[in-house]
């Protein structure tokens, strides 16, 4: 459900979190405090962020959203190698980097409407 008050990144971006930390439980025990905490943490980050950004001043909006592309492209990267383990299906990575990317394009399209540096 959407919160009418919260931008839609936000949204989108607890539910991510929701469901990596789903995800990241059922990692294998030997793996689960590298990969499992990391991308936990890289989400939760993320998550951070993005409020951060709603809240943040016009001038320091910029410099916040910057580094949630980075946290993005750094999960994007994670997901592909726990892919890669076969700890979670190619459905589920289509589904994990088809809501990254869709954060990423709300992502840009904020930096777009501020002004300029």
């Amino acid at each position: 459900m959407t919160d009418p008050k919260k931008p839609p990144i936000y949204t989108l971006l607890c539910e991510l979190a929701g469901w990596t930390l789903l995800r990241t439980a059922d990692l294998p025990k030997s793996h689960r405090f590298t990969f499992g905490q990391r991308l936990d943490n890289l989400t939760l980050d993320a998550l951070s962020l993005a409020v951060r950004a709603i809240y943040a001043a016009p001038a320091r909006k910029r410099p916040l959203l910057e580094e949630l592309n980075l946290q993005l492209e750094l999960l994007r990267v994670l997901w592909r190698l726990v892919q890669e383990q076969h700890w979670i299906s190619q459905q589920q990575l289509l589904f994990v980097i088809g809501r990254i990317d869709e954060i990423g394009r709300m992502t840009g399209g904020w930096l777009r409407q501020l002004p300029p540096k």
